[in-house]
């Protein structure tokens, strides 16, 4: 079968390739693991990320996926299935993505998955019949490929859990849920294969990718208001660092990378797994450049001695906010002191780490006295980035069902607005995205990268 699956993503300016080779972007993680999986059983899988929309076209026009989409099909030819993966804030361009599908290739079936599809599930079939076909709720590692035989009229849709779709009658109709991989299933290779990269060698001298991410555990132990990802991925589930280690050696020894990003929401949860993990490839010696996300209430001064003698370059925090009271109402950080922040961010560039921090203004109940503290608590540990949001509101979230009760949004405004972000307090937020936008170029480092600039796009 041909597939073609594809990432919505926000149009905007590719630069140049000397400015992507001078700090790399990776292509994006799912989509391609998912393609992997298909690959594996025969399908024949094109991947439409804004890496390779900007490689495909030399980097001479905008990151359009909508755009690269309709290119795409054109160069394939006959396509029997269009994946869509969504976020929330890109809703509005996969729909310009599936309609530029219906135009191009008519007698394809489109298929839209992601975490926007797995919180609002069969509202989103409902309130756009006329795009999508199938739906996969939660991880597709399973469900796509038995999806794809659906489609081929070798099983049934009613038989495939994890789907909602459209009846023969017309109306809307959701499968039993799936349960999600365990972590001996995350660990088995013939389950969880190791992701392939094959169509972007080619763009690349002696075809060494230079920069790959990979997530090695799936889920999120704690419970931020503001993030959906309890809700995605229900429980944490980790892989061995005998399996993380298998799938590095395999990015060196085929791609040849100098650049690895772990995309787990909290790479430095389980300590010892991730000592493990650094120990294994400080041993290899590879010189691969790593990034991780972390929390300030999950490390300590050896786990960054450890992930900087690993070849560790940057490190970013949820800070969030610099006042404790706020980060509570968060459900951040736990009781984690600005004292204790402040040793950890000068312990992180003591080890000559590059630190990057995640910071939000306009959450509700914060006071001119809160980010007065946030300000303050960023001047003293100097970080080399700040990425700064206002507080934006996500289906299904503990701070979206506060929206909710004082009545600020509904689920179907994601259904019938087109912005991309949904602000807490709408009253306040041009003057929070300025101060975000003012704290984010303050700490920019060599890079711009804020939701806010999206948004003035």
């Amino acid at each position: 079968m041909n597939v073609l699956l594809v990432v919505a993503d926000f149009p905007r300016d590719v630069g140049t390739r000397e400015q992507f080779l001078a700090r790399p972007s990776a292509p994006a993680i799912g989509v391609n693991h998912l393609a992997t999986v298909l690959r594996k059983l025969g399908h024949n899988v094109v991947v439409i990320d804004a890496l390779f929309h900007a490689l495909r076209t030399g980097f001479r026009t905008r990151i359009d996926t909508a755009v690269g989409t309709t290119e795409v099909l054109r160069e394939m030819g006959d396509v029997d299935c269009i994946g869509i993966s969504i976020t929330s804030p890109t809703r509005s361009y996969a729909l310009a993505i599936a309609r530029a599908a219906r135009e191009h290739a008519p007698h394809a079936t489109i298929v839209a998955g992601g975490p926007h599809v797995s919180v609002l599930e069969e509202r989103l079939l409902e309130g756009h019949r006329d795009l999508y076909d199938y739906l996969v709720v939660g991880e597709g590692d399973r469900t796509l490929p038995e999806l794809l035989d659906v489609i081929a009229g070798k099983r049934k849709p009613a038989e495939t859990p994890g789907i909602v779709y459209r009846s023969s009658t017309g109306s809307t109709c959701k499968t039993a849920a799936r349960p999600v991989l365990c972590e001996h299933s995350l660990n088995d290779e013939t389950l969880v294969p190791n992701t392939e990269y094959a169509q972007y060698q080619s763009f690349f001298d002696g075809g060494r990718v230079p920069a790959l991410a990979m997530v090695t555990a799936r889920g999120c132990p704690y419970g931020c208001t503001f993030c959906y990802s309890p809700r995605l991925w229900c429980t944490y589930r980790c892989q061995s660092p005998e399996r993380v280690l298998s799938e590095i050696d395999y990015f060196r020894t085929n791609y040849g990378i100098r650049h690895l990003r772990f995309q787990d929401d909290t790479f430095t949860y389980n300590r010892t797994r991730c000592l493990a993990v650094l120990a294994g490839l400080r041993s290899r010696q590879y010189g691969i450049d790593l990034y991780a996300h972390t929390r300030f209430d999950c490390i300590d001064e050896q786990v960054i001695e450890a992930y900087a003698s690993a070849g560790g370059r940057s490190l970013y925090f949820g800070l969030e906010s610099g006042a404790a009271d706020m980060r509570r109402r968060m459900g951040k950080n736990g009781g984690v002191t600005n004292e204790r922040i402040g040793a950890v961010c000068r312990a992180v560039k003591k080890a000559g780490i590059r630190l990057g921090l995640w910071v939000m203004f306009g959450y509700p109940g914060e006071t001119d006295d809160n980010v007065q503290e946030t300000l303050q608590l960023l001047n003293s540990v100097q970080p080399d980035e700040v990425t700064c949001n206002p507080a934006h509101v996500h289906p299904h979230t503990p701070l979206y069902h506060q929206a909710e009760e004082e009545r600020r949004y509904r689920l179907t405004d994601w259904l019938t607005r087109s912005q991309d972000f949904f602000p807490y307090d709408e009253a306040s937020e041009e003057r929070v995205k300025q101060l975000c936008s003012e704290v984010t170029r303050q700490y920019a480092g060599d890079r711009i990268r804020t939701c806010i600039e999206e948004e003035e796009r």
